[in-house]
């Protein structure tokens, strides 16, 4: 039997499974698999907790098309929560990811994870609009936009987010409508290939656009359509919090798994 456990960062939803002891080994179609939401569990990723010598774990996250992710905020916030669910030790409160090691810290705030900036920043032009490329550990275009509510995130989302000679790895494409305290963002995400709920490298990119082009302070609050995440800078880091909470416990087996692969296949052939 396979146990799972399905958590929820601000609608930004995952299936999570502890491989501390090495066992699993998914491939791609296991991974859309479980993400399938008429076949499988249902999300927008895959994370396994595994350990690390020189860590408190080691986080592998995996996109719903299968592909291995560099980095997942909300996914590491959900992780966390899970790693608390363990009694893991907080022994050097730092986590190991694909883009690096992050620090961690839980206080009666919540749960903050740390997100890795890399310094270059690239201005363009889209449909007539400034918009700036960033990299909060995977690739983020922030997109200004007059309202959010009317802006039609897939039609324009899905065709920016693609690998060209403009995004050599894609991008996660964010419309952000700018006014009052709490400005409002919607993501279009690389690897789920959809609009997502919430999305915290996402969210720090945004961040990062607004104290730099909008003289926006520390911390910074954002409104997704799942809920508020906030950002702060303190001691040239950058910390992501929001809610998260443990939806639900289940267990499948793998030869069902397995089965429903192949009929997933022969539906498409």
């Amino acid at each position: 039997m396979l146990t799972f456990f399905k958590y929820s960062a601000a609608g930004n939803d995952f299936v999570i499974m502890d491989n501390r002891a090495g066992l699993l080994e998914f491939q791609s179609h296991h991974i859309r698999k479980l993400c399938d939401r008429h076949f499988g569990v249902g999300a927008d990723g895959v994370l396994l907790l595994e350990g690390d010598p020189a860590s408190d774990y080691r986080m592998v996250y995996f996109n719903a098309d299968g592909s291995r992710g560099e980095m997942c905020g909300n996914g590491a916030r959900a992780l966390c929560a899970f790693a608390q669910r363990l009694d893991i030790p907080q022994r050097s409160n730092r986590f190991l990811a694909d883009d690096g090691v992050h620090g961690y810290r839980v206080d009666a705030d919540g749960i903050w994870i740390e997100i890795l900036v890399t310094p270059e920043r690239r201005d363009m032009e889209i449909n007539g609009n400034k918009a700036a490329l960033m990299h909060t550990g995977v690739p983020h275009l922030v997109l200004p936009v007059d309202s959010i509510a009317t802006t039609p995130v897939t039609e324009i989302g899905y065709p920016l987010s693609r690998i060209s000679e403009r995004f050599p790895q894609g991008a996660n494409i964010n419309f952000l409508e700018i006014g009052g305290e709490v400005h409002k963002v919607r993501t279009f995400e690389r690897g789920v290939d959809a609009e997502t709920l919430a999305c915290g490298t996402g969210a720090t990119a945004v961040a990062l656009y607004l104290t730099g082009n909008h003289q926006a302070e520390w911390p910074v609050s954002l409104e997704f359509p799942g809920g508020i995440l906030s950002i702060d800078y303190q001691d040239n880091r950058y910390w992501l919090t929001g809610p998260v909470e443990m939806v639900f416990e289940g267990r499948t087996r793998w030869d069902r798994l397995q089965h429903s692969i192949e009929r997933i296949e022969d539906a498409g052939r």
